[in-house]
């Protein structure tokens, strides 16, 4: 029991709130439009770059322990020139780090990774972003919410209450193809060697991985109107198969509105702009109607700031 109990009953909460948390060690984070690198690690210094977002994500509310997600990102790039023969071709390397803090329930992880892209172009027109990271991920317990009474329970775990791993290593892999307006790619994540253990008890379980695909467009409807559709497909282990739609439209590549869905009953909608010269805000919200009997919404709030001047296309 000791050595499974951690693992049963990650995957119990998986199961009744599979919208909430997706893959165990990446939550859903929003705010694709702006922040793609939360999406994947290859758009690092694509978009927004030299701009550090802070994110908070409450998803379930109503619920008691429902998950709630703290994240801190940053991404950047080196831009150089390679010569080859008569031809001087531009290279771009791109880089970037990622905080998460996340806790669900009497469940909660930390982890710290950074990345390194590196772009390579084909054909005229036609480039692709590999991008690897790598870092470090810790998953604490805190069983004393329902087990405090050691004369009842003899599991030793429980009766501790609570525990931390080991630090552990993590790494994702993911490529970006883009054309012109088009870009499609493709992430596999939560990489990992082994099982995660704890220092004080012989618990242990192995880390959940998934993969994300997305592919979208960049319509340029006028001077001052563009829409982007986007398509996401996510699974993984112990994980649903989820299709995501989330298009989004902009004014002036200033202000813009997003709407979402995503299968398993899951709505949304968003709105932001960059309200001062440097200063972005973004604002999500989530409707979640498979939940049991009940419905749960989700609330997500992104602050990015700027510390240099960047483009914001790639």
């Amino acid at each position: 029991m000791k050595k499974t109990i951690i693992k049963s009953s990650c995957i119990l909460l998986m199961g009744f709130i599979p919208t909430g948390v997706f893959g165990q060690q990446f939550p859903i984070i929003e705010g694709y439009n702006i922040n793609p690198f939360v999406m994947s690690p290859a758009f690092a210094g694509i978009k927004n770059p030299k701009t550090v977002f802070v994110d908070y994500r409450a998803d379930l509310l109503g619920f008691d322990g429902g998950p709630t997600t703290y994240q801190l990102s940053y991404n950047d790039k080196f831009n150089g020139k390679k010569k080859e023969s008569t031809t001087e071709q531009s290279q771009t390397v791109g880089f970037g780090g990622r905080f998460i803090y996340d806790k669900t329930d009497i469940f909660s992880q930390t982890l710290i990774l950074g990345t390194y892209t590196y772009e390579v172009r084909i054909a005229k027109e036609h480039k692709i972003n590999f991008g690897l990271s790598a870092g470090f991920y810790r998953h604490t317990f805190n069983y004393t919410k329902y087990f405090n009474n050691p004369d009842y329970v003899q599991d030793l775990v429980l009766v501790y209450g609570q525990g931390s791993s080991k630090l552990k290593f993590a790494s994702d892999v993911s490529a970006l193809y883009r054309y012109k307006q088009a870009e499609a790619g493709i992430l596999f994540s939560s990489v990992m060697f082994g099982s995660v253990r704890y220092s004080n008890t012989e618990t242990s379980y192995k880390p959940m991985k998934y993969y994300l695909v997305h592919f979208s467009y960049l319509y340029t409807i006028d001077d001052k109107w563009s829409a982007r559709p986007l398509i996401i497909l996510r699974g993984g282990q112990f994980t649903p198969f989820q299709v995501e739609l989330a298009p989004s439209v902009t004014w002036k590549d200033r202000f813009w509105g997003t709407m979402m869905f995503r299968t398993g009953g899951v709505l949304g909608m968003g709105f932001g702009g960059e309200v001062f010269e440097g200063l972005i805000l973004n604002y999500s919200y989530n409707l979640i109607s498979n939940a049991s009997t009940h419905n749960f919404g989700s609330n997500q709030l992104s602050l990015g700031v700027k510390i240099g001047r960047s483009s914001k296309k790639g």
